[in-house]
């Protein structure tokens, strides 16, 4: 978590009187801020003299690089000031990439101090009422950002643009966006701080015309996402906690994730409908969550259905890593499991999110929701990545239903080269009560395909139903594996990209039993 960031506008937003559930959301997006290369506090800045006892200014004379280095660690404002030493000083300013965090322009909280703006040639102070009243914070923080960029030529190494709210400010939004681009930013966070959801807002389309863009998280969202994703330059997707209604993939040749999370479709509570498209991907290795009751999922010009077999012009040969959400009692969507794996042949990991059956939620389908037969996966027919390309299963949320039990027996028969099979057991249950007892004896009862697939157990340590997910750790291009939020120790993840906050990640899983089936 970012505390200073936090410290300086979450306050902000709670005197502004958000509605609940706006402020519930702002704050989550705050908490996963990852902290910024610069930091306002510099907690060391006292202790030092300010001039050296013989008045030699030895830092002047320091090589360029590591002025700019010292500089690049400085918060913007700070930045600026040094352009008043000298004129080498504002040399290195005009070519040092800045880390422009807007709430680092913000007056010190507890100060009468005034909102940081710049000139073209260095940042001056712009008067604000003593009271400092926030509501017109906003205003000001748009136009001291807005200088901020005009002042400077370029590159901003990372930007956080978290307190300016879109609707009154689109056209300082589209402007800012096209410096931003044009002049070489790496890193965009941006939040729309707002009181209540404007579902009329829509983000501006330059976002998606940058042509160096590497990451795209999209986060909370009450309008109806729309990407159609046509750029080299992407790795990553993710979209996260909002309303989502068509994601399509039409050329991408370097993109390697698209990640969904509680994204839901449009249509209304019980007519759930959201388009995932896959053209061109070539190289797209972890796709999820895919929820059958609710995506409809095309790959080329085909819509996936239960009864589509695989071929050149349905199969995705790239993707290594799927995940989906799904109620494996609930027949309409139980059915549409075997023809999702036959479309990823060359799955290695395959997690399963196991839902609620008795929950209804209905998606695109109206019809076919009826309970799934209990000879389904008996009469299965034979799956490539099952029987020869899947050796980790991780499944979700287990309740002990016998759908759930017959799904999991289907992968320990057939997947032949099945390393790993793990299962979390949702709220309440324990591998110790009869949920947990029922699990291993019906799977110590199964001919399993490979004897020596390690069976775990998990108990889930959350205190609600539902699955978790780690913004950072999927968002992280280094971490192998997107869908695996068990490295959250402690209260915060191991990765030093983390900033999960504690009641959102925590020590997720405690290892219960542990049943090997080698010979």
């Amino acid at each position: 978590m970012d505390v200073d960031i936090a410290k300086t506008l979450v306050p902000s937003l709670n005197f502004f009187g958000m509605d609940e559930t706006v402020l519930t959301l702002t704050k989550s997006a705050f908490i996963n801020l990852p902290h910024p290369p610069a930091a306002n506090a510099a907690p060391l800045s006292g202790a030092v003299p300010a001039r050296a006892p013989d008045g030699v200014d030895r830092i002047s004379l320091l090589p360029a690089g590591i002025l700019r280095n010292i500089v690049s660690r400085l918060p913007v404002k700070d930045a600026a000031r040094t352009t008043m030493l000298s004129t080498r000083w504002r040399r290195v300013w005009h070519t040092t990439p800045l880390v422009l965090v807007d709430a680092h322009l913000l007056p010190v909280a507890g100060t009468t101090g005034s909102i940081h703006r710049a000139s073209t040639s260095s940042f001056r102070l712009g008067a604000v009422p003593p009271e400092r009243d926030l509501s017109s914070a906003p205003c000001g923080l748009a136009n001291a950002v807005t200088s901020v960029l005009a002042a400077h030529p370029g590159p901003f190494c990372c930007v956080y643009l978290t307190g300016t709210p879109m609707a009154p400010h689109r056209d300082e939004l589209a402007l800012w966006f096209q410096h931003l681009f044009a002049k070489g930013t790496q890193e965009l966070f941006f939040i729309n701080c707002v009181k209540k959801f404007d579902t009329d807002v829509l983000l501006p389309a330059t976002i998606f015309r940058c042509p160096v863009l590497v990451k795209l998280l999209i986060v909370g969202s009450r309008w109806p996402v729309c990407l159609r994703i046509q750029c080299h330059s992407l790795r990553c997707v993710e979209v996260c906690e909002g309303i989502a209604s068509e994601i399509t993939v039409v050329h991408a040749s370097h993109l390697e994730r698209l990640l969904m999370w509680d994204a839901w479709g449009a249509g209304g509570f019980t007519n759930l409908s959201f388009k995932v498209k896959i053209g061109h991907a070539p190289k797209l290795r972890f796709l999820g969550f895919l929820v059958p009751g609710m995506h409809k999922l095309e790959i080329g010009n085909t819509v996936i259905k239960a009864e589509t077999k695989a071929s050149p012009n349905t199969t995705v040969l790239s993707v290594q890593m799927l995940a989906v959400q799904i109620k494996l009692g609930t027949r309409i969507e139980a059915k549409m499991l075997p023809s999702y794996l036959r479309c990823f042949p060359n799955v290695e990991t395959l997690y399963v999110q196991s839902e609620n059956d008795d929950i209804k939620l209905c998606g695109p389908q109206s019809t076919g929701t009826g309970k799934l037969n209990l000879k389904f996966w008996r009469e299965v027919g034979p799956i490539e990545c099952v029987q020869r390309h899947i050796k980790k299963v991780v499944l979700r949320e287990f309740r002990g239903t016998r759908s759930e039990l017959d799904f999991l027996k289907f992968i320990a028969e057939h997947a032949q080269v099945l390393e790993k099979m793990v299962i979390v057991l949702a709220h309440g249950n324990s591998p110790t009560d009869s949920v947990g007892t029922n699990l291993r004896t019906k799977m110590a009862s199964a001919n399993w395909a490979n004897p020596r697939c390690e069976l775990m157990i998990f108990q889930t340590l959350f205190h609600q139903q539902g699955t978790a997910w780690c913004y950072l750790a999927a968002f992280d291009l280094s971490n192998p594996d997107p869908f695996d939020i068990s490295k959250c120790v402690d209260m915060t993840c191991q990765s030093q990209k983390c900033a999960v906050p504690k009641s959102t990640c925590k020590a997720l899983f405690e290892t219960i039993g542990n049943v090997s089936f080698e010979e």
